[in-house]
């Protein structure tokens, strides 16, 4: 099994990703990049709440909706302090990416409307 931050840095790296190039309009990205953080540690809910449902969900492989869980855990059984810190790398270099792909954005359809907005 992999550790909590491990699971919410990829999930929040891939959907800082997600609403970078395929959702730009989204209102508040920084909300949603992390719940989706938070959407990666739901099958680790048995570790807060007993309960029988969500036991089964973390062990199947439907664990992997939220974030590719099992296969993380598949993949890191030692639970490794590198692993993850490897993740918040990606999460660190995930939300580079976006901020600067949304600051072109910006940019961009600022000197649009600039143009459009001269007088005839």
């Amino acid at each position: 099994m992999s550790q909590g931050i491990a699971h919410f840095a990829l999930g929040a790296a891939l959907t800082a990703l997600v609403v970078a190039f395929l959702l730009p309009f989204v209102p508040y990205p920084r909300t949603v990049t992390l719940a989706g953080g938070g959407w990666a540690l739901v099958p680790d809910a048995p570790h807060l709440v007993e309960s029988p449902t969500m036991e089964a969900l973390h062990d199947s492989a439907w664990a992997d909706l939220f974030w590719f869980h099992r296969a993380l855990d598949r993949w890191d059984v030692s639970d490794s302090t590198e692993v993850a810190a490897l993740f918040v790398a990606a999460l660190l270099f995930a939300t580079l990416v976006a901020e600067y792909r949304t600051y072109r954005w910006q940019t961009r359809h600022r000197r649009r409307s600039h143009v459009d907005e001269t007088p005839q």
